[in-house]
């Protein structure tokens, strides 16, 4: 593993995760198929043993005045404004319990996006060239969506990308297969499951 690698996590919040979270019930199958849940903690786990700093990408949060003024937001962002997802100051907005950053660990909370990468309009590329790291391993919501599009951003900016397809979910769990089966190895360097990217791990320390 490169001393240059930093681990990208999409939108790790209750809305999402958490089946009491306004927008579960849309994941709620491809979540339950893929064991999301479980991975991404894995994934964390072994992010904090091995001193790899996470870099969270959020979406912004609804707030008095989200969108005001706008002549051309997008179906997305319409949905989320009539649905009030994503609201700023509540429970839904937390970090699933297990997923939260640790600034003991170097984590970083990127600013927030406002369509689908974490990179556009964001100082994630920024936050990143700043500590020189060259090679993302990316995770987390959704993996035909905001993942995808963060990652194919990284790809054009010539990052080296890792994506892990059991540490993400779609929207169904054909859309979320097509994209980690289909698309994501047109762009990426690797797909890999969080196994096997740990197993990736220890091969690497063995070659010290």
């Amino acid at each position: 593993m490169s001393p240059k690698t930093a681990i990208v996590i999409l939108d790790p919040y209750n809305d999402f995760l958490h089946p009491e979270g306004k927008l579960y019930h849309l994941l709620a199958e491809s979540i339950k198929d893929t064991d999301t849940i479980t991975h991404l903690k894995d994934l964390v786990t072994t992010a904090r043993k091995h001193k790899i700093p996470i870099y969270y990408g959020l979406h912004q949060q609804c707030r008095p005045g989200f969108l005001a003024g706008w002549l051309h937001p997008t179906a997305s962002q319409q949905s989320q404004l009539e649905h009030k997802a994503f609201e700023e100051g509540s429970w839904g907005v937390e970090f699933f319990e297990g997923l939260e950053p640790s600034l003991e660990n170097g984590d970083v909370v990127v600013s927030k996006h406002w369509g689908s990468s974490s990179f556009q309009n964001t100082d994630l590329d920024h936050q990143l060239k700043q500590r020189e790291i060259t090679h993302l391993v990316m995770a987390g919501l959704t993996a035909n969506t905001c993942l995808e599009s963060t990652a194919r951003y990284a790809y054009e900016l010539s990052y080296n990308i890792t994506l892990l397809k059991d540490a993400t979910a779609g929207f169904s769990t054909p859309q979320k297969d097509a994209a980690t089966e289909l698309v994501w190895p047109l762009f990426s360097n690797r797909v890999l499951t969080v196994d096997g990217w740990k197993a990736s791990l220890e091969e690497g320390s063995n070659k010290k």
